[in-house]
């Protein structure tokens, strides 16, 4: 599955040229034009344009048309729109029936969008709009309108960012996407097509999954992640446990697709199970997110009842460990068009996702909700040029919202998409932190019956119930700075635990390996009702 979305292109009446093509007293150019839009149809986008030269040559309009789009599927705009604006005066906009010439001044309207021109989008639009009489054309043309009126608020009101390239040792000449980071951004995940052998040059494989890790101010050469499991299929990454431990990933052998976990073991990755009913139905679900305390699960799924197309869900795990009935996120979230890509901060309160509803600039975009005492609230859109004309899909920022890891297919790319990464200014910060400590039983092993549960001293607002990791031990939460915590532990067996610590000024996360370590505990075994009412008073 490629989480990287192609650019918008419609392809409504891509080929119904072909059945007004002239008749010619030799049949090359129609055989020309039906051969490389086959190409076309297998995304051979460079074969299609070498196998047109000779009519491009002559400026046949046919093969200048299918040049344009072809190009625009390769994101390369103001090259289409060049191609485009020199064959628009053979196909001016008579009647609704010359079904070439809506065509030829659709593609040319949303080639304008898609280089961030709306106006001139609006232009072409406004022109098709007058001519056409097909009801679902004329429904397609008023959402590019309103994408276009959309794009020109939101370009009105730019947000202030940085964005760097990942460079050479992260991404390479195949497609390289859906980066997700472990909270101290110490391991960075990937998916790509590149070959599993180096020397293989054979072209792109199937997607697999990479790991690279930051090590002495630089990421290392990454390497395929050796997960067991089935040959020759598609693993994507979607994303990570709350303590970095496991992995979720979107399989698909040619046939069908679903998503799995691998939990990481001292050997290596354990088998990958796939996520249980219900949040896998039997129909698509692409994407989840786990909530810190890992008891609540956000997924986009296809299954009937929803809003239309794909919903955003989120189900709760019950006290027995499976997983209740899935609650659909509602219409401030959910709309009649495509939802994708939940990810849930760690301040358990504010959800990102795309949609390509709400006030979108074109194709998805990346919005954000807050929960409220009420619900969801309205879903946001994030703002140019976060937000593109193109699909924008994956996004998962740091703890603090600082920095956020991401893929795309701007100009300047090694490779078909690259890996990049987003920086906001300072003064965006959401005074995150990052707080890890190990928890063991009286036995010295790991604590993995444990509840822990972080108590904000002031307000008396429990944060969430954790789990260690259950080979390792370790706890990891994100929380808010400047508060006083209760570090409350609970073990069958052993006397309960509690522990107040502070997070000041200087422990927010604003770099790379920024944590909070408290000691390891070890929990004492239990002994009577007197002293474990004491523990918990003390």
């Amino acid at each position: 599955m490629i989480l990287i979305k192609k650019t918008v292109v419609s392809t409504i009446l891509l080929g119904c040229f072909l059945l007004f093509l002239p008749m010619v007293n030799a049949q090359s150019p129609r055989k020309l034009i039906r051969e490389a839009n086959e190409l076309i149809n297998l995304e051979l986008y460079d074969e299609a344009i070498e196998k047109l030269t000779p009519l491009i040559q002559k400026e046949h309009p046919e093969a200048l048309l299918l040049k344009g789009f072809a190009l625009m599927a390769q994101e390369k705009m103001d090259q289409a729109i060049s191609v485009l604006e020199k064959t628009m005066p053979n196909y001016p906009l008579e009647n609704g029936k010359n079904v070439a010439a809506i065509e030829a001044h659709f593609y040319l309207g949303q080639a304008y969008r898609l280089n961030e021109n709306p106006d001139k989008a609006l232009k072409e639009f406004e022109k098709l709009k007058q001519v056409v009489v097909d009801k679902q054309l004329k429904a397609d043309i008023e959402q590019e309108i309103q994408y276009c009126l959309n794009m020109k608020e939101l370009m009105a009101h730019p947000v202030s960012i940085r964005i760097e390239h990942l460079g050479e040792v992260l991404n390479s000449k195949y497609e390289d996407h859906s980066p997700i980071t472990l909270y101290d951004e110490s391991t960075i995940y990937f998916t790509s097509t590149r070959p599993i052998n180096e020397d293989d040059n054979e072209g792109a494989y199937f997607e697999n999954i990479f790991v690279s890790h930051w090590r002495n101010n630089g990421w290392t050469k990454p390497k395929v992640l050796k997960i067991p499991g089935y040959k020759n299929v598609n693993r994507a990454t979607v994303g990570l446990t709350p303590d970095g431990q496991g992995l979720i990933f979107f399989q698909n052998d040619g046939l069908n697709g679903a998503l799995f976990i691998s939990r990481k073991t001292f050997d290596g990755w354990g088998e990958p199970e796939p996520l249980p009913q219900p949040v896998n139905s039997g129909y698509n679900e692409t994407h989840a997110s786990f909530s810190p305390d890992g008891n609540t699960i956000y997924f986009s799924s296809e299954r009937p009842g929803g809003f239309g197309g794909k919903d955003i869900y989120y189900s709760h795990r019950l006290p027995d460990g499976t997983w209740g009935k899935p609650i659909n996120a509602g219409e401030n979230i959910n709309t009649e068009m495509d939802e994708e890509g939940p990810f849930i901060h760690p301040d358990n309160k504010t959800l990102y996702f795309s949609s390509t509803g709400h006030n979108s600039m074109g194709g998805y975009d990346i919005f954000k909700s807050t929960k409220t005492e009420k619900g969801w609230s309205k879903a946001e859109n994030i703002g140019y040029p976060i937000n593109s004309p193109s699909d924008d899909v994956f996004y998962v920022p740091t703890p603090n919202g600082q920095r956020v890891y991401f893929s795309s297919r701007k100009e300047g790319t090694i490779g078909q998409s690259d890996l990049f990464l987003l920086h906001f200014p300072e003064d965006n910060e959401r005074s995150m932190a990052v707080v890890s400590t190990h928890i063991f039983n009286s036995q010295n092993q790991p604590a993995e019956k444990a509840v822990i549960y972080i108590i904000n001293s002031k307000t008396n607002e429990r944060l969430g119930a954790y789990k260690v990791n259950p080979t390792t031990g370790k706890l990891v939460t994100i929380i808010p700075s400047f508060q006083e915590y209760k570090l409350l532990i609970e073990c069958e067996g052993h006397q309960p635990y509690s522990q107040n610590f502070k997070l000041g000024m200087k422990d927010d996360y604003k770099s790379k390996n920024r944590a909070i370590y408290l000691p390891a505990i070890t929990l004492k075994p239990k002994l009577d009702n007197t002293q474990d009412n004491n523990n918990i008073n003390n």
